[in-house]
């Protein structure tokens, strides 16, 4: 049971990380097109012609999002897997990302690399904790 909860809890910590890096970057570089009605070579010409930074701040969230993640499941639970699965979710998310949108072909490798390396520097900096410490003191 802890470690459904470990992965619950992971998953909701790093989609809202997603989601706050998101509104963040939608408020420094807002959009100034309806999205909805687009077709698929506006929309790659609007990926195109963004700034670097706007880039980044789109697929920073991959990266942050599946480090917070899956350390705070590897907290939850101390289960190595926890922090895996966690991470796999945001290379999902990541993942569906890039199918929706015309991405740029860095940003595509990101999107499967960037999860990978959260997870992993999440398990590197994870540690047991000791008895009697509190769980996430």
């Amino acid at each position: 049971m802890r470690k459904l909860l470990g992965i619950i809890i992971g998953s909701v910590f790093a989609v809202a990380i997603l989601a706050a890096m998101g509104w963040g970057s939608d408020q420094l570089y807002p959009l100034m097109i309806d999205t909805t009605v687009a077709d698929e070579t506006m929309m790659s010409r609007l990926v195109a012609e963004m700034p670097l930074g706007e880039k980044l701040l789109w697929v920073a969230p991959w990266l942050l999002g599946s480090f917070g993640g899956a350390w705070l499941a590897l907290r939850v639970c101390d289960w190595k897997w926890a922090g895996w699965i966690t991470a796999g979710l945001m290379m999902a998310i990541a993942i569906a990302d890039i199918l929706d949108l015309p991405y740029p072909v860095w940003m595509q490798a990101c999107a499967v690399l960037l999860p990978i390396t959260g997870g992993w520097l999440a398990a590197r900096l994870h540690h047991k904790p000791y008895p009697g410490e509190p769980l996430l003191g």
